[in-house]
């Protein structure tokens, strides 16, 4: 857990090309306990945070969280509104994803922190998703367009005090606005230009790569859950599938999987699998947990021929 304030943090994770992960704690609501309890005592999560984060967990009175809350949780005296969790560039002082008032089990928390670390990146040159749209605060209608019930509920609101209530905008996870667009992870200014490879050579090059040894009649069969199964998303394009694997599967079953069980409308297709924006075409001979796909969440990118 990271102990200086905000502003050391945003250095911190520039100079370390760490994203910052904030919570927010409220100790009136349970929810805010059972993170402590579940998800932040998680082994697998507590090594994925390590590795990719700065963590940083300010309870909403704490001095530190000031700047935080000022920016980001205008809302943090609300109790409503905990649990809250989000990710931050250290960088540009955006936040780029948020988890609020609920927080998944710990499997799909760790699946989605996976998610996220394949689709962002803090290279430089990296090309992050940017949001599509993002919501508007909800403007006060004028008083001859409410209801005749909307028209009570202000009077009521405007004898406590005249006060008029506050116009919030709706917490919405930024990183939910980007998964309409095509990920551009995988774009780069410098590009090749491939033109000049014949079609010969690139026959060739199919016919003996890694890829292409891989059997496609080897179908996967779901082994019982227990200590040594772990769940795996596999999120294509069209969709997300979440399958079952021994955790000493080799990386190789779950590419097995997928030619003997082709995701619908790419039957045939060659297809890469990338984990944290690690390519595991290499790490196919390794196990499961050695290659550090317990709960993972692993992206299946097909490539276009």
């Amino acid at each position: 857990m990271y102990t200086g304030d905000w502003e050391e943090a945003r250095q911190e994770g520039k100079d370390e090309k760490k994203w910052l992960l904030v919570n927010i704690q409220n100790e009136k609501v349970f929810d805010c306990q059972v993170l402590n309890r579940d998800i932040w005592k998680n082994e697998s999560i507590i090594e994925t945070v390590k590795e990719n984060f700065l963590f940083l967990q300010y309870s909403k009175d704490d001095p530190r969280a000031e700047t935080y809350c000022n920016y980001y949780f205008q809302n943090a005296q609300i109790e409503d509104e905990y649990p809250h969790v989000a990710v931050v560039d250290p960088r540009t002082g955006e936040q780029v994803k948020l988890w609020s008032k609920k927080v998944p089990q710990q499997a799909e928390f760790l699946m989605q922190l996976h998610e996220f670390l394949d689709r962002y990146s803090l290279e430089t040159s990296a090309r992050n998703p940017v949001a599509k749209r993002r919501s508007e605060a909800k403007k006060e209608k004028p008083v001859e367009q409410l209801t005749e019930d909307e028209q009570i509920e202000r009077a009521m609101q405007a004898s406590l005090g005249g006060r008029k209530e506050s116009i919030k905008v709706p917490n919405e996870d930024p990183d939910d606005l980007t998964k309409s667009i095509p990920d551009l992870r995988n774009s780069s200014a410098d590009d090749k230009d491939m033109t000049d490879v014949s079609e010969e050579e690139t026959s060739s090059s199919s016919q003996t790569s890694p890829f292409a040894s891989i059997p496609s009649d080897q179908p996967h069969k779901e082994p019982e859950m227990s200590s040594s199964v772990t769940r795996i998303q596999l999120r294509h394009p069209a969709g997300r599938i979440v399958r079952r694997f021994a955790i000493a599967d080799p990386v190789q079953r779950i590419y097995e999987y997928l030619k003997a069980e082709p995701i619908e409308g790419k039957e045939g297709a060659d297809f890469e699998l990338r984990s944290l924006g690690k390519d595991l075409i290499d790490s196919r001979d390794s196990t499961i947990e050695e290659a550090g796909l317990k709960n993972a969440s692993v992206m299946v990118e097909f490539v276009d021929t």
